[in-house]
């Protein structure tokens, strides 16, 4: 077979796999603004009232719900760098290094080195979303973060013998007494209502958001559509590709 044509069918399995990479990651997109769009947003006092019933067997636990309010916690966290009060952050730090080589006056070699990427991110167990109408606690584990950026810094570092060293800062929280938008799935803990991940399925998405609803399912959908579109190009390259190689 003409290497031609095995680099053809190559590049067009490669494009083929990357638009249904896309179409995945579309499809599981969608799927969040099919979420926020069946799940009813209500007040904290008719989210008590459901949990009340489902204590009679009047109410199911485990049903999507969303709301909004205004984060509380009484331990809350420190962020690294802003040292905000949040509920949750996550940071993190990108270093290169690069070191001249040769002698001053003379043409000079530049050797990089990947200095590392360092992210972590934490959250407390446990913070209180509160609205006109009361609180409820919201459980953040397994929660898909939409957090605030709060630092986003490069600083770079010149030494002896030409050696220079580069770091980038990104930091992003859920500040305490931010508004917060909760997408998740009412539940109960000993009797007290609690917003959660869906108790049976870990794979059901379960966002905690900064932005509003109306904001945060724009930034979805065009995200979508962004994965659509990218799927579309990968199957057009892909029948393109496929194409010349029966042509050789």
């Amino acid at each position: 077979m003409n290497p031609n044509t095995l680099i053809f069918i190559a590049v067009g399995s490669l494009l083929a796999l990357s638009a249904v990479g896309a179409a995945v990651f579309a499809w599981r997109t969608e799927s969040s603004l099919l979420m926020m769009r069946d799940a009813p947003t209500l007040s904290i006092a008719a989210l008590n009232e459901r949990h009340r019933r489902g204590l009679h067997g009047a109410f199911v636990f485990g049903q999507p719900v969303a709301v909004v309010g205004t984060i509380e916690c009484a331990t809350p966290l420190q962020a690294p760098y802003s040292e905000t009060p949040c509920v949750a952050y996550a940071f993190a730090v990108t270093e290169e290094h690069e070191q001249l080589s040769g002698q001053p006056g003379t043409r000079q070699n530049h050797e990089f080195a990947f200095g590392g990427h360092d992210v972590q991110q934490q959250q407390v167990a446990r913070f209180y979303v509160r609205d006109a109408s009361g609180r409820i606690a919201v459980d953040p584990a397994g929660a898909t973060l939409d957090l605030v950026e709060t630092v986003a810094r490069y600083e770079e570092y010149t030494g002896l013998l030409g050696h220079k060293r580069e770091v980038w800062r990104e930091e992003r929280v859920l500040p305490l007494g931010n508004r917060v938008f909760v997408l998740g799935y009412l539940g109960n803990d000993t009797g007290t209502p609690i917003i959660g991940r869906h108790l049976t399925d870990p794979t059901q998405r379960f966002i905690i958001s900064h932005r509003d609803e109306r904001t945060l399912g724009t930034g979805v959908r065009r995200r979508a559509y962004a994965y659509y579109f990218g799927a579309v190009l990968g199957v057009a390259g892909a029948v393109a590709a496929f194409a010349a190689a029966l042509a050789r």
